[in-house]
């Protein structure tokens, strides 16, 4: 199993769904109901705009996929330090 390419792959949709996010969050700012729509929102006769109530699940899952990222780019570096540690003691060991 080729770890650095599984943990640029995990990067690619860490990256993807942190712009998404950032879009959503964007496109919430701007969808927010104000005056009185608020007011109407706040008593419950009009329905918030989806994408503001799906704005906080998109950052929380852009943070999830984040962290998964940055596991899998560490755990890629480790690995290629062990394999190459392994690599140097059998070359050590064979021209012994």
């Amino acid at each position: 199993m080729n770890h650095d390419v599984i943990a640029a792959r995990v990067e690619h949709v860490a990256m993807a769904t942190g712009i998404i996010a950032g879009l959503s969050a964007v496109a919430a700012t701007v969808a927010t109901p104000t005056g009185l729509t608020a007011f109407g929102v706040w008593l419950g006769l009009v329905d918030e705009p989806l994408i503001v109530t799906v704005a906080p699940i998109l950052d929380k899952l852009a943070t999830v996929c984040g962290t998964i990222s940055g596991m899998t780019y560490f755990y890629a570096i480790r690995k290629k330090r062990q394999t190459v540690k392994q690599s140097a003691s059998d070359n050590s060991a064979q021209s012994d």
